[in-house]
């Protein structure tokens, strides 16, 4: 989801709740919030909103409220006269004049100090300022668009963000969903990608091996959208062959899908052997019968015990500690009742495994 796609690829319940909303406030020029994780696209909705209604074509203005020092930002978002400060060489339109008839795109607004909060307030509610060192009111006809990755209502109640200019950007609040719960997309928006850098690169990618794919899409994708498109350039700029392989991704990817694979080969092992228990041959013990004398109860539950120990075997691979592990007693345990049973001397070929010890 880069800027440079200029739209919003997904089909998961959560973008199209997404692109609903935009759809909806961009016909307005109602003030709105844009809340979400570093990496989700909160500036490609700004430009959705912006290119989606009225003001399609006018001036989209972005600004990084957090990469402005703070001696500076009252003069960015308002200008200057000339002469107004040392190095003030001439007269200079502000960020608020620049988007004048447009939309100002306010990102990282929680980054703001709380001196400049107080400037921005009044500038968003009567769309009026003054340039620094100047008399007079400039007067704009703009769209406020805001966006944070920070929990501004928290800052609210912190006393780090004022909360008049909280409820004023908060007019419409949309939150930008992060990638984790938006699973489904992973594949589309990974294949976008990947033509997106054969083109940049020169490449012939044609997709993805198994693996690649399948750690793709399990990895948890902490930095969102963004980190999905660094890993997909770094990719194709790497790969050789013609589709992208899992040795192409960053070591913590490969060892994320190595780690899962191991966990699903476990799970699968362990249903295989409780599937096997539940279909080991039923045991169907004799009616107690005196009528011709004694019976020997140590044959009886001889035969019982051997046949749980065969079809524990048999689960486990011929590895007696798996084995033992199944039956919940000890390696110890488990050889000394084979080797009573006498299965070890020719009744079931078993694996000493004694690494398994």
């Amino acid at each position: 989801m880069s800027s440079a796609n200029k739209k919003i690829l997904g089909e998961s319940p959560a973008v199209k709740e997404l692109l609903g909303l935009i759809g909806k406030v961009a016909a307005t020029k109602t003030n709105v919030l844009v809340i979400g994780e570093s990496g989700t696209g909160k500036e490609l909705v700004a430009r959705m909103i912006h290119d989606s209604g009225p003001l399609k074509g006018k001036p989209f203005v972005p600004v990084n409220c957090g990469a402005i020092p703070e001696s500076l930002i009252e003069s960015e978002m308002f200008g200057h006269k000339r002469g107004s400060f040392t190095g003030a060489i001439a007269d200079k339109p502000g960020l608020f004049e620049a988007a004048n008839g447009g939309t100002l795109f306010l990102d990282e607004v929680g980054e703001l100090p709380l001196s400049m909060q107080v400037k921005l307030l009044r500038a968003i509610q009567e769309r009026v300022f003054r340039r620094v060192g100047g008399n007079d009111d400039v007067r704009v006809d703009i769209r406020i668009i805001a966006a944070t990755n920070r929990d501004l209502a928290g800052e609210v109640a912190k006393g780090l963000f004022r909360e008049d200019l909280y409820y004023r950007l908060n007019v419409i609040l949309i939150r930008t969903p992060p990638l984790r719960e938006r699973k489904g997309d992973i594949e589309l928006l990974a294949n976008a990608f990947l033509q997106k850098f054969n083109v940049k690169l020169k490449k012939e990618l044609t997709g993805f091996e198994v693996d690649a794919m399948l750690a793709i899409k399990n990895h948890p994708w902490p930095g969102n959208i963004r980190e999905l498109e660094n890993v997909l350039e770094r990719a194709v700029t790497l790969e050789n062959g013609t589709t992208v392989s899992l040795e192409c991704f960053p070591s913590n990817i490969m060892a994320s899908a190595l780690q899962r694979a191991a966990v699903a080969d476990a799970a699968t092992a362990a249903k295989a052997a409780r599937d096997n228990r539940i279909t080991a041959p039923e045991i169907r013990l004799p009616a107690p019968d005196f009528s011709n004398g004694a019976i020997s109860l140590d044959d009886i539950l001889g035969e019982v015990e051997k046949t749980y120990l065969l079809s524990a075997l048999e689960a486990s691979g011929g590895v007696k500690k798996k084995a033992a592990d199944l039956l919940g007693i000890t390696f110890r345990s488990i050889r000394y009742r084979l080797t009573k049973l006498g299965v070890e001397s020719g009744d079931a070929e078993v694996s000493e495994d004694e690494s398994e010890a």
